[in-house]
């Protein structure tokens, strides 16, 4: 994401949560397409801190949007 969104934004404008969901989307996207290509013990450990994160973040975006 290129550009600072603050919590304060968000609640303001709804219509800025449709951006960082896309992004979100295409970034578990990305980590379960390189984790199906193969991975060391060690590179798949980090691909899941990874994918977990992320899904953290779309959790907190679900519970912050109503």
């Amino acid at each position: 994401m290129a550009d600072f969104i603050s919590l304060g934004d968000l609640v303001e404008n709804r219509e800025s949560f449709a951006p960082i969901k896309d992004e979100i989307l295409a970034m578990k996207v990305n980590i379960k397409k390189h984790m199906d290509t193969g991975l060391t013990p060690d590179e798949m450990s980090i691909s899941k801190v990874e994918l977990d994160a992320v899904m953290a973040a779309e959790r907190i975006i679900e519970h912050i949007h109503i």
